[in-house]
């Protein structure tokens, strides 16, 4: 029980950080002194890795014992949404310099 109390500790002080980085760049990007492209393209990791603390974290995903078929499920809905998301933002962006 203190082993998941502190997991879970740890998963909670990682999100904040995480989440506390994402607003400073959204909200203060002067502060760090990036590009427009270099903001979009942290705050996008910083999304990525908190996907990952609070998977690991808060759902267990590498702890769990027996078959491995909830990390199956994950990952191929995981690649899913990305291949969703990939190709919408290549649909705009073709559309977008077809328009122009």
């Amino acid at each position: 029980m203190k082993s998941d109390t502190l997991s879970r500790l740890v998963g909670l002080i990682a999100s904040l950080l995480l989440t506390g980085a994402a607003f400073l760049i959204f909200f203060r990007p002067d502060f760090f002194r990036l590009s427009a492209q270099m903001n979009i393209a942290a705050v996008l990791i910083l999304a990525t890795v908190q996907c990952t603390v609070q998977s690991i974290f808060f759902l267990h995903i590498l702890s769990e014992k027996g078959p491995r078929w909830n990390l199956v499920v994950y990952a191929s809905t995981l690649s899913i949404i990305f291949i969703i998301l990939f190709f919408s933002i290549w649909i705009m962006n073709n559309l977008n310099a077809r328009m122009m």
